[in-house]
C-alpha cells in the first residue's frame, strides 16, 4: 500500500502550502525503498524516507518550496557521509500537485487503484500526475489497502483481525447466517445470509481466511469464493480436512480444483502455540504472498476475469 493513501488524508485539516517528497532511486543500505514520500508543510512533516535521520535535513531544503517557488528540487543524500549508513537517496521535491489528494479520496472509497508518474528534474520536467511516459518517468504503483476478510465466528478469528488492524489493513468479520452464533453477533460482525454472497466483498487486494471449523460451511465459502477475484484463499484447519472438503466440491460440485491456489493449512509454520501465534502465521504469510509472489495486480485482475469469461461461454 502506497503511504499516500495515510499521509494526504492526515494533512486534510492543514492549509499548507505542502510539498511532496518522493524517493526516486534508494541505493545501498536503505530504510525505505524507491516510493517512499514525505510530506512538508511549514508546520508539519509526515511520512518517513528513514529511520527518523534525515527527515528534518529534507525538510530545511524544501524551504523555497514553502515560501511559494514553484521550481522542482532534487536532492541526492549519500548517508555513508552523513550519518555513517551505507546508502544513497535520490529525492524530488515538488509542490503537493492539486488532484492527488483528490485521487486518493476515490482509491479509499472506490478501491481503485491508479499510477503515479514523476518525472526526473531537468529538460521537460513537469508536476507528478496520473499521465507519463513509461521508461522516462518514475512509476508509483498507488493501490487500495489491502483488506483481510475473515470468515468464522470461532474465538481464533479476533487475534486475525486485531493483528491485521495493527498492519493498516481494512478487516471484515464476516459469520455465515447458517452459524448458530449468528444468533447472537458480537460487535464488529458482519452476518451474511448466504455464501453466495460473499463474492461481493472480495477484490484482487483481498485475501480471505476461512475460520469456521465446521466442514459444511468452510466448503460452502469455498464454492462461493473459489472465483473470485481474491488472489490469497486459505483454510484453517489440517490437510486430512482439507482433503475432505476439496474432495466434497469436486466430487459434487464439479469444481476444478487446478484453476487457483488454496493455502491451506494457512499460515507460515513458524511453530505456532496458541491462537496469537497463530495469527501471526497467517498474516505474516499473507504479507509474503502480496509483497514478493504475486503478478500486478491489474494483471492479476484481468486474468481472473478472463477466466471467468472463458467458463461462463
Amino acid at each position: 500500500m502506497s503511504d499516500l493513501l495515510t499521509l494526504l488524508p492526515q494533512s486534510g485539516d492543514d492549509p499548507g502550502p505542502w510539498v511532496m517528497v518522493t524517493l526516486t532511486r534508494a541505493e545501498g543500505s536503505t530504510y525505505r525503498k524507491a516510493g517512499a514520500h514525505l510530506l512538508v508543510s511549514p508546520t508539519r512533516r509526515l511520512g518517513m524516507l528513514s529511520g527518523g535521520c534525515v527527515e528534518a535535513e529534507v525538510a530545511a531544503r524544501c524551504a523555497p518550496l514553502l515560501q511559494g517557488g514553484t521550481e522542482p528540487l532534487e536532492m541526492v543524500l549519500d548517508t555513508r557521509r552523513m550519518l555513517g549508513c551505507d546508502g544513497r537517496l535520490t529525492l524530488l521535491a515538488e509542490p503537493l500537485p492539486p488532484e492527488l489528494p483528490r485521487s486518493v479520496s476515490r482509491v479509499l472509497t472506490e478501491r481503485r487503484g491508479f499510477r503515479l508518474y514523476s518525472r526526473p528534474v531537468g529538460s521537460g520536467w513537469r508536476p507528478s500526475s496520473l499521465e507519463g511516459e513509461d521508461g522516462r518517468d518514475f512509476v508509483h504503483e498507488v493501490q487500495p489497502p489491502l483488506r483481510l476478510c475473515v470468515f468464522g465466528s470461532g474465538p481464533g478469528a479476533r487475534p486475525v483481525k486485531q493483528m491485521a488492524e495493527i498492519l493498516g489493513w481494512e478487516t471484515e468479520q464476516l459469520v455465515l447466517s447458517s452459524d448458530p452464533a449468528s444468533r447472537y453477533p458480537s460487535a464488529g460482525w458482519t452476518i451474511l445470509p448466504a455464501s453466495v454472497s460473499a463474492s461481493r466483498w472480495v477484490d484482487a487486494r483481498t485475501a480471505c481466511i476461512l475460520m469456521n471449523h465446521h466442514v459444511g460451511r468452510d466448503a460452502e465459502l469455498l464454492r462461493a469464493l473459489w472465483d473470485s477475484l481474491t488472489p490469497f484463499l486459505g483454510l484453517l484447519g489440517s490437510r486430512r480436512r482439507r482433503d475432505q472438503i476439496l474432495g466434497r466440491l469436486s466430487f459434487e460440485y464439479g469444481l476444478d480444483l487446478s484453476s487457483r491456489e488454496l493455502y491451506a493449512p494457512v499460515g507460515l509454520d513458524l511453530g505456532a502455540e496458541g491462537a496469537s501465534e497463530i495469527a501471526l502465521e497467517i498474516c505474516a504469510q499473507i504479507q509474503r504472498i502480496f509483497r514478493g509472489e504475486l503478478p500486478n495486480v491489474h494483471e492479476f485482475r484481468s486474468q481472473r476475469e478472463s477466466e471467468k469469461s472463458q467458463r461462463a461461454v
